[in-house]
């Protein structure tokens, strides 16, 4: 997905009829601020975290609750990630690579939900998901489950299938809300709001936080 909402090539020949077309725009828009975020991320970059390799040891083990760090970690021989219920007073530092993962596997979910009607534990869960470990699948991941969403949107616009759009479907704690909402809030807008966030971390990183 290479679209730029902003280009003369885009704009130029690029038409808004629909709201189909406006979540398409939206989605475009979020695709090219994530592009142009993690497109120049080191593997170092990616995995960074403001702890020393000795507190780094000790934290891993520890409840997402509790933790300092969310990242991404294996167990097992498989990869997994951080999440759990932190009072906002107290909020885990996340790394880049944990955030990536974030907007990734939220819209995967989000956009199974909106597809089979089915809410996370009903037939799938959130540990069927593959964690990617490293900063190349990991981008591809996040740019193929945006691709699958524009696809998605795209077929919905092709059969001017207005009642899907509208139909309540779930979120994925069960939730049921207009697919639209579901398609802005779990995939457009999520995506925009941690693009930032990568942005800020980077700066951090690049000026020795």
């Amino acid at each position: 997905m290479s679209s730029n909402p902003f280009s003369p090539q885009d704009y130029s020949s690029r038409k808004l009829f629909s709201v189909f077309d406006a979540l398409i725009l939206g989605l475009d828009t979020a695709v090219l601020r994530l592009n142009e975020t993690v497109v120049d991320i080191t593997e170092a970059e990616y995995h960074w975290e403001p702890l020393s390799e000795a507190e780094r040891i000790e934290d891993i083990p520890m409840s997402a609750e509790t933790k300092r760090v969310w990242r991404i970690f294996p167990v097992n021989g498989t990869y997994t990630y951080d999440y759990g219920d932190r009072r906002p007073e107290a909020p885990a530092f996340t790394t880049i690579a944990w955030i990536m993962n974030h907007i990734a596997t939220t819209a995967d979910m989000y956009l199974y939900c909106i597809r089979s009607g089915k809410p996370v534990g009903e037939e799938r869960f959130w540990h069927d998901l593959t964690i990617y470990p490293n900063l190349r699948e990991m981008r591809d991941y996040l740019f193929r489950t945006l691709q699958d969403t524009r696809d998605y949107l795209s077929l919905l616009e092709k059969q001017k299938d207005h009642d899907q759009l509208n139909k309540l479907t779930p979120a994925p704690w069960g939730e049921m809300r207009p697919a639209y909402l579901n398609l802005w809030g779990g995939v457009i807008e999520h995506a925009l709001q941690h693009a930032m966030q990568i942005a800020v971390r980077k700066e951090q990183i690049r000026v020795k936080y």
